[in-house]
């Protein structure tokens, strides 16, 4: 499956010298439907929004539908602009097959007014792109606001695992169409099913920041197929058991063990205490007691960078919690994060480093066997847990760049779901907080480990947009979950010189984040439509309860 995210559309010399009328003609438009069992009504509205859709000439297959269907639609006056057909041979293309435009759309969705135009200009400017989706809307029956839009991130093949979350409505090349099983049997199939299988064989995936359809259903919440993910796993030779929760609804890919990696857990502290529930305890010493005791995954060592005025009493603490399988390194420089856990992870031998603060605690049992199992994936290089307060509001759910770089949905109740269920499915995401991090030790020596450019903030973001530029991805799971007892009003120390190198390398990222859409307000901690309405905002903070 691509890894690869495309976000902006810049424009060829050798195209912008050409005619665009022209390059529009050499591109045939093909929209198919699958209208088994779909009502003539929905297909009426589809075939309205196809007139204006901003293409001189589309071939409508209609499968499946009936004569007395195909008859009544056929009798609809489309200036000419639609040809409907039910057959695939009677399809007629012009010029090369691989010019052509495959649009999945369902009955009853509609392409927005001159959608089409963006679509083929696209494609004819990037000739290496091979599948295409974009933003929805959808009506509310609210007058004053008639239609919530579901803004899309880049492309997360992780997240596609879970739930089809870039809609039913889908632009690919002919050639990727052929590949993937044929034009009319992808139709056929659940849309989470053709999005998994186009995925797979694409070699360029675009997300087109526009609304590029208008959906009949009220709901945004994307699609969710077992079998599909199920079928999907055995043709990637993905070793997991997968599970349908229909609630939400997605599918959790829950990857097998078919290795257990060692891990080196790396903690750097000062012995600080601190009251957590009511009891006044040593932060780090709870931390790696929960390890030890708590963990399922027990395949890891432990090592401790202390500072000098840590006490003596904890020091002994921890040593009689590990035994032989925690070692502390005494560290008497100035604080720089960044150093401290750098000279942890060098200092033994291990397949993976868990960089971890030292006020954190483990929920689930699994959560560290969750993580290490995503290093099944050869192509995951940072993979990282929900973190919750000591309340249990979330602490955070990966970052986000808006531009500035911020916990998603920091302070914000477990139970949302966030929009399109953001907050409930394992995704990729640019960045994660470094008090904890599972890492590929050769991926951790390969990018340098962390900046001591950033002795205290930064260091993380910095570090996974190395991984992601190396050819890695960084994925988010709420699947684990850990506590972080960091204050929830404390505010990061922000020292001028470490914002404006971050800038200075990665600013271009932090003001376009590709798993962020730009259509979205931005310097805020939520994924809410630029607005200012209370539906936007109802929309971000979507509950469980509310949607199902």
């Amino acid at each position: 499956m691509v890894e690869a995210i495309e976000i902006y559309l810049p424009k060829h010399a050798e195209v912008a010298a050409q005619s665009f009328e022209t390059l529009l003609g050499m591109t045939n438009v093909v929209v198919v439907t699958d209208a088994r069992d779909a009502k003539i009504d929905d297909l009426q509205a589809s075939h309205k929004s196809l007139i204006v859709s901003g293409s001189r000439a589309i071939t409508w297959l209609i499968v499946g539908a009936s004569p007395e269907v195909l008859k009544k639609l056929r009798r609809r006056f489309s200036f000419g602009r639609v040809q409907i057909v039910n057959q695939v041979d009677e399809i007629v293309a012009g010029g090369s097959v691989n010019n052509d435009l495959i649009t999945f759309l369902s009955a009853g969705d509609g392409l927005q007014r001159e959608s089409l135009i963006s679509v083929t200009e696209l494609f004819i400017q990037q000739p290496d792109v091979d599948l295409l989706y974009g933003d929805s809307g959808h009506p509310t029956n609210e007058k004053v606001e008639p239609l919530s839009f579901a803004r899309r991130p880049g492309w997360s093949p992780e997240r596609l695992r879970a739930h089809c979350y870039v809609g039913e409505t889908l632009v690919a090349r002919a050639d990727l169409v052929s590949r993937s099983g044929g034009l009319v049997d992808l139709a056929m199939r659940h849309p989470h099913d053709r999005a998994l299988r186009l995925g797979e064989k694409a070699k360029n995936v675009w997300r087109l920041a526009e609304v590029l359809t208008i959906a009949k259903s009220n709901d945004s919440r994307p699609l969710a197929a077992l079998q599909a993910v199920i079928e999907h796993c055995q043709r990637l030779d993905i070793q997991a058991d997968c599970e349908l929760d229909a609630l939400v609804p997605s599918v959790r890919v829950k990857r097998r063990l078919t290795k257990k990696p060692t891990v080196a857990v790396v903690i750097a502290t000062r012995g600080t205490s601190a009251e957590v529930f009511g009891k006044q305890r040593v932060l780090v010493v709870e931390s790696v007691r929960s390890l030890f005791e708590k963990s399922t995954y027990q395949n890891f060592n432990v090592v401790i960078v202390a500072d000098t005025p840590t006490p003596k009493t904890v020091v002994e603490t921890l040593q009689q919690i590990g035994g032989e399988r925690l070692q502390i390194i005494n560290y008497d420089r100035p604080f720089n994060f960044a150093e401290k856990n750098n000279i942890g992870a060098m200092s033994c031998e291990s397949d993976l480093i868990l960089l971890l603060n030292d006020d954190t605690e483990i929920i689930t049992a699994d959560a560290l066997e969750i993580l290490v199992s995503l290093f099944n994936d050869p192509q995951v290089g940072v993979a990282g847990p929900m973190l919750l307060f000591e309340d249990t509001t979330i602490q955070s759910a990966g970052h986000i760049f808006s531009p500035d770089p911020t916990d998603l949905y920091r302070g914000r109740s477990p139970e949302t779901a966030g929009p399109q269920n953001l907050l409930r499915v394992q995704r990729e995401v640019s960045s994660l907080i470094g008090a904890c991090m599972l890492i590929r030790r050769d991926v951790f020596e390969q990018v340098g480990g962390l900046c001591l450019g950033f002795p205290g903030n930064w260091n993380d973001i910095d570090f996974c947009l190395k991984v992601q530029l190396a050819g890695f991805r960084v994925v988010f799971t709420p699947h684990a979950k850990l506590f972080h007892f960091e204050s929830k009003t404390r505010i990061a120390k922000r020292v001028e010189a470490e914002v404006g190198k971050l800038g200075a390398r990665w600013g271009t990222i932090l003001d376009d984040d590709p798993y962020f859409n730009p259509r979205l307000q931005r310097y805020t901690n939520i994924w809410k439509t630029d607005s200012t309405s209370k539906q936007s905002l109802d929309d971000a903070l979507g509950f469980l309860s509310t949607i199902a």
